[in-house]
């Protein structure tokens, strides 16, 4: 009988010593992976300001880009309304002095 409850409390000795090694392996998995838990939180987080720097710096040359675009337009415009401003004056100073001239060619038929 007593090499019986010896062979129990074997088993029961090593029933336990096998659920502690199983719990002390379930708790380094559980802080393994709270660890490359938080190394994934780490890598979003950079990840998410890498980004949103390169956004800003994306939107920052595309306002200088759109500002140096306006400029140019702007100079555009202004240089065509010189233009157009000029040939206007032209074409009043020939209007001028054809009206001049018919003015004159009446009073001269009269």
């Amino acid at each position: 009988m007593k090499d019986v409850n010896d062979l129990m409390q074997a088993i029961l000795e090593m029933d336990a010593a096998q659920r502690k090694a199983s719990e002390k392996a379930k708790a380094e998995r559980t802080a393994r992976l709270a660890a490359l838990d938080e190394q994934k939180q780490k890598i979003i987080a950079e990840c998410d300001a890498r980004e949103k720097t390169e956004c800003a710096a994306a939107a920052k040359a595309a306002a200088d880009g759109n500002a140096a675009a306006l400029a140019a337009l702007e100079q555009q415009r202004r240089q065509a309304a010189e233009t157009m401003t000029a040939a206007a004056k032209a074409k009043q100073a020939q209007w001028c002095a054809e009206l001049v001239q018919r003015t004159l060619g009446g009073e001269a038929a009269q």
